[in-house]
Formats: C-alpha cells, structure tokens, sequence
C-alpha cells in the first residue's frame, strides 16, 4: 500500500466530457444553468451572511471547523476529546464492535470503511488490522431474522466465543426514544451483553441537542457525518477523523469564500437542476457505498428506514461495454491514485512479492515485465476514451476528480455534498 502524503489537494470539478450549450460556463444568460447559477449565488449570499444560527444548514456548514477550534482549545473537554477517549476504549477492549442506528447512519460508516479500510476489514487478524475491532451493523427494525442472527454470532453460549481474549461491544448511533423499534433491539443487545460480562461497552452517542438541534428533529444522518454519530465509527476504525474534519472544513470555507462561476459547488448544483440525468460513472468500486450515502441524503422526509426520493444510477463502466447508452449522459467520479500499487495485467510470480514487515501486507517488488501494463493503465485509458467519446456524441456529465480516497479528499467530497443537498432542497422548496 502507498504511503499518503496528507497534503490537502483540492478535489477539481470538470466540465468533461461536457454540458450541452454552456460548455463554457458562461453561455446566454437564458438557459436553465445559468438561471441556477444566480439564484443559487443569492442563496449562497443569504447563507453566508447568517453568522450565526442553530438550524440544520449553519450546523453541517459550521461544524467541522467548530470541532477542530474546541480541541484545539479544551483537548479533553472537547466532543471530539470524549470521541478519542471511546475510540480508545473500545480499540483496547474489545476485538468486535456492533453499530447500532438507521440506515442512514450506517451508510456513512461503510463509506467510511470502503475508502479508508481494507476491502476485506473482518477477514483480516487483530494485527493487520492494527488492533482495530472488527465491525458488524445492526438497524432499528425487528427483522427476526437479521437481529436473531448477529445475537446468535455473539452469544456466550457459543463455544467459539467462550475463549475469546477480549470483549465485544455496542455503540448506539442515535437515540433511543423515537420507536418501539429501537428500544426493543436496545433491550435486547443490553441483556446479551450483561450475560457476556461486557455490559459496560454500551455507548449511547450523543442527542442532536448537543449540535444545537431540536432533539425531536427528524434528521437523516447522513447530514450530520462529522458529528459523533460518524466521527466516533471512524476513530474506532482508526481512521483519522482529523484530516476527514479538515477536508471538511476546507470545502466549507471554499463555499463561504467563492463566488457564482467559480464556485464548484454552485457549479454541481446548477448542473444538477439543469438536467434530468442521476447516472453516476464510479470509476473505483470503493466509491459504491458513498454513491449509496449521496442518494441517503435525497431524502427529503429524513425517514430514517425509508428509501431516498432521489436515487443515483450507480454504474460501474469496468464492466460496462464502452458502447453502452447508459454512458452517453453521465456524470463522473475518478480517483487519481489508488491505494494499492498498480497490479500487473500479466499474472504475477510468487517470486515478485515480498511482505511489508509495518503492515502485513503483500507489496510488488516489480512488474512480471519492466514497464509492462497495470490495471491502473488500462482503467485510465478506459476513462479517456470514455470521455472522448461521450463529447464526440454530444453526451453530457461533469467529472469530479478526487487525488486520492484519504481522508482530506473524502472529507471536502462529502462536505461538498452535504452543502449541495441543500442547496438544491432551498431552491426546489421555493
């Protein structure tokens, strides 16, 4: 695996492969985009100059860089000084940790897991994955065969778990006086962890009134992943929520700072209500789960079990023919840098890998042929020719390109959107 820099690199918005009529960001004054343009820039004014309030949009575009002061300032005493001192907790007691909360709160963990784990997190030992616990999600429903399963898995009565060096635990996203639902799976967690002798590995993270919020709102999580429902998953994991808030913060001031036409996250707003078209080109396989936790944020009733009223058509073009018709209006996320070194198309020897002795984890010494082709490569010819394509035939899209998929990048990408969402609910309310 490639060792990160963490050096913030801005994500670019593209107008590739293009947007019909105003390609040029700045065509007659008459189309749908630029109309969105100006209204969306009064928006922006109107937002920004509330320097204070303690309603959803100030909350999501403040937070991160709220966060970051406070630790700065009263470590310990922070939110985020309690999130490291749980983190720890659990880090150092328990080898197996079960997230309890909605759909929506989990589909933030698991794009938090997809592009900052390894892909196959709970197949690995307790070392490489850095004694970090393994991680398992329970909903608030009582789905009998879903909540009887997990039950069953960490039940003391079964003799895999009898030996076990160390504990498990639960950590409980959201509160639990909304529904019969919750508080049943709530009871029935608490019992099997008092009968294991964990009982104390029961966190309740903390009610939206410690954001400010009416602790009643009806909220999706999603819009509130850098609080502790998702920064406190993220530290436990090991995943340094330090950086995601700072990526975070960045996207925020860039939104404060810029103005209309350069501003990309008016640009991506103003695209988006000028075109009917929801398909999204994932160039990585690890950005499914974030495309899920986009389409989380289309939900406007903010049910937490309910499907989103806006859907993204995720498609995947590895496996895609480049003719296909699903990539003539499409949007695009590419990552720049993988995480793993480019693996060769040729099959590798045994003889090319060698272990990392810091990560235990196989690394090529070189290519089966000097120079020879990577599936880097190829994908990155893939999506050129794409692109070229979809232009010559008129399609329409813009590409987000993201350096990398650490933390700073996944930190502005998911500020970006959360600004984004609502954004475009202000001005489809109005």
């Amino acid at each position: 695996m490639k060792l990160r820099q963490n050096k913030l690199v801005p994500l670019v918005l593209e107008d590739r492969p293009g947007i019909g009529p105003v390609a040029s960001w700045s065509g007659a004054r008459g189309t749908d985009f630029e109309r969105h343009i100006d209204r969306l820039e009064k928006i922006r004014q109107d937002w920004v100059g509330q320097v204070s309030g303690d309603d959803l949009p100030n909350v999501c575009l403040r937070l991160p860089q709220r966060l970051l002061e406070e630790y700065s300032k009263q470590r310990t005493q922070s939110r985020l000084g309690e999130v490291f001192l749980q983190a720890n907790r659990y880090q150092s007691h328990t080898d197996r940790v079960i997230f309890l909360g909605s759909n929506h709160a989990h589909s933030t963990i698991k794009w938090f897991m997809d592009a900052c784990c390894d892909p196959h997190w709970n197949e690995l030992h307790r070392g490489e994955r850095g004694s970090k616990p393994r991680v398992y999600f329970l909903g608030h429903s009582t789905d009998n065969d879903k909540s009887q399963g997990l039950l069953q898995l960490f039940s003391p009565l079964r003799p895999s778990n009898r030996d076990e060096a160390m504990g498990w635990g639960v950590i409980a996203l959201e509160s639990s006086d909304e529904s019969l639902a919750q508080r049943f799976t709530q009871d029935h967690i608490r019992q099997y962890l008092k009968s294991s002798g964990f009982e104390s590995f029961f966190y309740q993270c903390p009610t939206l009134s410690s954001l400010g919020l009416h602790p009643l709102s009806n909220i999706p999580s999603s819009f509130l992943a850098f609080s502790e429902i998702g920064m406190l998953p993220a530290a436990v994991l090991g995943i340094n929520i330090m950086e995601l808030l700072s990526g975070a913060a960045y996207a925020s001031r860039l939104f404060v700072s810029t103005s209309a036409h350069q501003n990309p996250i008016l640009r991506w707003v103003a695209w988006k209500l000028s075109t009917p078209s929801l398909n999204m080109a994932l160039w990585n396989q690890s950005l499914i789960a974030g495309c899920h936790w986009l389409s989380q944020l289309g939900n406007p009733q903010g049910e937490a079990e309910a499907t989103p009223s806006v859907q993204w058509n995720c498609v995947t073009p590895l496996s895609h023919r480049l003719a296909d018709r699903t990539l003539e209006s499409c949007n695009h996320l590419w990552v720049e840098n993988p995480r793993f070194d480019p693996l060769p198309l040729c099959p590798v020897q045994v003889d090319t890998m060698v272990w990392d002795p810091s990560s235990d984890r196989p690394r090529l010494l070189s290519p089966c042929s000097p120079g020879g082709p990577t599936i880097v490569d190829s994908t990155r010819d893939l999506f050129e020719r794409t692109l070229e394509r979809q232009s010559a035939q008129g399609g329409l899209g813009l590409t987000i390109r993201f350096q990398d998929l650490g933390e700073l990048s996944l930190g502005q990408w998911m500020q970006w959107m959360i600004i984004a969402s609502i954004l475009e609910a202000w001005v489809l309310d109005t």
